[in-house]
């Protein structure tokens, strides 16, 4: 009976293919939900790219030489082809960029930054160059700027730097240094430094593809600046204008704040003072608190936090007289507390699919935060799972939103018309004129049973996969083996076997009176040949 007929023991004499898809003058599902769609798998359809992948977020840039990021990268990338990644730190301390002589003569040490995005391009996955954090020896801490070795009252912005041996002050674990440059002329000169560096080792045809962001959450509390934002603009002005000055084709945004803030006075100001900018960015999370983001009630919101502040923010660029540009939404998801597991849990799958149906049209780079746990923001996991709210764990276990991923990664390329338009099902067509649907059912204790029909379609075979609380992940496994906080290698493993997305069940579908009845917090994909 498959994989998952411990769910639907009660009806499997009802069934004409396998426990789960049933005809519907057969079904009788205690604790069950219902809804009936209707779906013409003859209409044209509409364009649908695939905006949730194209963009991962993932830890800083140290993290990216390490052995696990580069091992979860490539599964992350085998399982839905993304194509840039995001990550904070590129012009950390940590990376060396800066290096003085013994007079104070300050040099560019590109070394590890080359290692950093030679590594990613290797992997075919081009970088989403975030432009942070200030390095010390040409920020406006004083402390950091002098390397903490003299009395504060003694230092003054124009004294030589010296190398950085003091790390005591700054914003995240890793104690990033968010101030603003002491003299803006230092940060412009990296900045041009940096870009005529790219171009020189990877090619002018390369780099032009890579999105240049200024800063992170300039908002918040990774830039001290003030007044915030007008030292922000400041920041952003200088760089845009130092980037275009070396090639005027690079592709250069911001304002990459937190819960939309900032998005039309970024507009507003980039038009009135002619600053260049070739895209628009910000975050997003399901969890941001209402008063933060006060959105505005609207016929159009879903109820999806994540949709209704990006329905906002593109309709504010929509208003401008930027509105040719595209908004990247550099960062969402479902929580942005690592600590919180949410990446384990099994609601997270049709969670992810809800917030593609409703986000579809808004942005067309949409970049989950994070593919990988090897991510020190809030310090280090201190447990394999739930770890951090990567979609694999350090040692590469999938959790359900790594499998979520990857089943929704089969959708075609073409979204049908879904009657009503609100179901919880995603209709799409393949290249191939195959038909490939997502259902879902988000309730944490009720099963779903979903009646379609295929109108136009004759009588085919069809695969059907299904995850769940139970299938799809790893947790059954880790809490028999008393959730060890470091897996041993065998453990590991095991883990992952566990955590594999479930055999398909061939099944028939027909044009009419298809049913499917889904466990709670589950996602499904039907593919149709």
């Amino acid at each position: 009976m498959g994989a998952f007929s411990l769910h639907f023991s009660t009806i499997i004499t009802a069934c004409f293919a396998v426990a789960f898809f049933c005809r519907p003058q057969s079904v009788q599902a205690e604790n069950a939900s219902s809804s009936s769609v209707v779906i013409d798998t003859t209409a044209a359809g509409k364009p649908f790219p695939h905006f949730w992948e194209q963009a991962f977020g993932s830890g800083r840039a140290d993290l990216v030489l390490t052995h696990s990021y580069v091992e979860n990268a490539k599964a992350t990338k085998k399982a839905t082809d993304f194509r840039y990644v995001r990550f904070h730190g590129i012009l950390d301390d940590s990376m060396g960029i800066m290096a003085p002589d013994t007079q104070g003569h300050m040099h560019y040490n590109f070394h590890k930054f080359d290692a950093v995005y030679d590594n990613l391009l290797r992997l075919h996955i081009r970088p989403y160059v975030e432009l942070s954090f200030m390095p010390s020896l040409i920020g406006s801490d004083l402390l950091r700027r002098n390397s903490g070795l003299e009395p504060l009252m003694n230092m003054t912005a124009s004294e030589p730097p010296k190398p950085v041996t003091d790390f005591s002050k700054g914003a995240l674990w890793y104690r990033a240094n968010v101030t603003p440059p002491a003299h803006m002329e230092e940060w412009n000169d990296l900045i041009r430094a940096l870009v005529t560096h790219l171009e020189q080792r990877y090619g002018k045809d390369e780099v032009r593809k890579w999105p240049f962001e200024v800063w992170n959450e300039p908002d918040q509390a990774t830039w001290v600046g003030f007044p915030r934002m007008e030292s922000y603009f400041a920041l952003y002005d200088n760089t845009a204008r130092t980037i275009k000055s070396v090639d005027p084709a690079l592709q250069v945004g911001g304002p990459s704040t937190g819960a939309i803030h900032w998005v039309g006075d970024f507009i507003d100001h980039v038009v009135r003072y002619h600053v260049p900018v070739d895209f628009i960015s910000t975050h997003i999370y399901a969890n941001d608190p209402p008063d933060l983001l006060n959105l505005p009630k609207s016929p159009e919101n879903t109820g999806n936090t994540v949709c209704d502040a990006t329905r906002v923010a593109r309709a504010t660029l929509t208003r401008s007289s930027l509105h040719h540009l595209p908004l990247y939404i550099s960062e969402f998801g479902a929580d942005w507390d690592m600590k919180n597991g949410t990446a384990e849990r099994s609601w997270i799958s049709p969670w992810l699919a809800e917030t593609i149906r409703d986000c579809d049209g808004l942005a067309p780079i949409m970049s989950y935060w994070t593919f990988s746990d090897d991510f020190e923001e809030q310090g280090v996991a201190d447990r394999e799972l739930p770890g951090a709210y990567g979609l694999l764990s350090s040692r590469g276990i999938p959790k359900p939103a790594f499998n979520a991923f990857a089943l929704l990664h089969q959708l075609g390329n073409m979204r049908l018309p879904v009657s009503p338009q609100n179901s919880d099902i995603l209709a799409t067509r393949n290249n191939n004129q195959g038909i490939s649907l997502a259902l879902w059912n988000r309730s944490h204790d009720q099963k779903k049973v979903m009646s379609f029909d295929l109108q136009g379609l004759k009588t085919k075979k069809a695969s059907l996969v299904i995850i769940d609380e139970h299938h799809g992940t790893p947790q059954d496994l880790y809490n028999a083996m008393n959730r060890p906080a470091t897996p041993t290698d065998v453990q590991t493993q095991a883990l992952v076997n566990a955590a594999h997305i479930p055999e398909a069940q061939q099944i028939a579908v027909h044009a009419t009176g298809n049913i499917i009845v889904l466990p709670p917090e589950s996602l499904a994909l039907l593919v149709v040949q």
